[in-house]
C-alpha cells in the first residue's frame, strides 16, 4: 500500500465532507480507550484506541499465532503514520472515528453504539458491513484500515513462526566469509607487491 501525499483513502469532495464528520456523535458515546505500549507519535488516544480494536479483529492470533495486542499492531501503524505527511495521518484519524461513530452507526446500519464499545462478534458484523458497503467511502476506509493492520502484523517477527516463514536471509554468515577472503586477498596482494620490491633491489644491488 503506497502513502503519499495523495492521502490514504483518496476521496472525493463528498467522501471529504462525510470523513469531516467522523467525530460528530462520538463524543455522545465516548470511546472505550486503550493503554498504548509507547508513547504515541501521530495518532490520538481515541484513533488509535479505534485502530486497536480493529487490529484485534484483523488480527485476532490463536493456534500458536500472537494476537495483535501482543506484537502491538497499533503501536506501530501509529510510528508508521509519524514517518509520513501529517496529512496521512489526519486523513487516517478521520477515518477511524467515522468508524467509531454511534450516530453514523445508527442512522446507516441501526448500531446505536460505538465501534469499541461494541462486542468482538459485533465488530465482527460491523466490519464485515463497511467491506461490504454500497458507499465507497466506507469500503475504501475498511481496506485501509485492515490494510495496515495485516501489513503491521504479519511484518512482525513474532508472526514468522505460525506461518512456517523462516524469516529474512541471514546474510551475516556469508559476508563475514567474503570479508574475511577479501582480507586474505589483500594481505595476499601486499604480500607479493613487497616480495617483488625486495626482489627487484636485490637484482639492482646484484647488477656492477
Amino acid at each position: 500500500m503506497a502513502l503519499t501525499r495523495r492521502g490514504l483513502l483518496g476521496v472525493g469532495l463528498g467522501g471529504a465532507a462525510l470523513l469531516a464528520v467522523g467525530g460528530i456523535g462520538v463524543a455522545l458515546r465516548p470511546t472505550v480507550l486503550r493503554e498504548p505500549a509507547m508513547p504515541l507519535q501521530a495518532l490520538s488516544p481515541r484513533a488509535f484506541s479505534v485502530l486497536a480494536a480493529v487490529a484485534d479483529r484483523v488480527c485476532p492470533g490463536g493456534d500458536g499465532a500472537p494476537t495483535a495486542a501482543a506484537v502491538h499492531v497499533a503501536e506501530k501503524v501509529d510510528a508508521l503514520m509519524a514517518t509520513l505527511p501529517s496529512a496521512v495521518a489526519a486523513e487516517l484519524e478521520q477515518a477511524l472515528m467515522l468508524l467509531e461513530n454511534a450516530l453514523a452507526g445508527l442512522v446507516l446500519d441501526g448500531r446505536p453504539r460505538t465501534f469499541t464499545a461494541s462486542t468482538p462478534a459485533q465488530q465482527d458484523v460491523i466490519l464485515a458491513t463497511w467491506r461490504d458497503s454500497s458507499l465507497q467511502l466506507r469500503r475504501q476506509v475498511y481496506r485501509a484500515v485492515r490494510g495496515l493492520t495485516a501489513a503491521a502484523y504479519h511484518g512482525s517477527p513474532e508472526t514468522y513462526a505460525s506461518v512456517g516463514y523462516p524469516g529474512p536471509p541471514d546474510f551475516s554468515a556469508f559476508l563475514a566469509a567474503r570479508r574475511y577472503e577479501a582480507r586474505q586477498e589483500a594481505q595476499a596482494v601486499v604480500a607479493g607487491t613487497v616480495e617483488a620490491l625486495e626482489q627487484a633491489a636485490s637484482a639492482e644491488e646484484a647488477t656492477p
